[in-house]
């Protein structure tokens, strides 16, 4: 099973706190620029599409805060990001979401 099919396994059984953020177009933007997640709630991110398939890609200079870096949002579907495991209170981190018609470049920052 690779580690795409068991995220969003996870998904539907987790019953961690969860912040939902949906892909609202094929270029890559998102119904929130900025997402606040709480580390010690171990809060998670739910990334969701109604359009074709997107990937989430976290920059490799600021690092991702969850243990993957890359999450593939299958077409009209979700993916959960698992509770952040790496970060600083207050750190911003820059991912880009890939449309297929363009990119988009919004922020998780981490709370304690």
């Amino acid at each position: 099973m690779s580690s795409s099919q068991t995220m969003v396994d996870s998904t539907i059984a987790s019953s961690k706190p969860r912040k939902h953020v949906r892909v609202i177009n094929e270029r890559g933007h998102v119904d929130q620029d900025v997402v606040h997640i709480s580390k010690g709630a171990e809060e998670e991110i739910v990334w969701a599409t109604d359009h074709k398939n997107v990937q989430v890609v976290f920059s490799s200079e600021n690092g991702s805060p969850f243990k993957e870096s890359v999450f593939h949002v299958p077409a009209g579907g979700s993916i959960s990001s698992g509770p952040a495991v790496n970060g600083d209170a207050q750190k911003a981190y820059k991912y880009t979401v890939k449309g297929e018609a363009g990119d988009n470049d919004p922020r998780v920052i981490i709370q304690n």
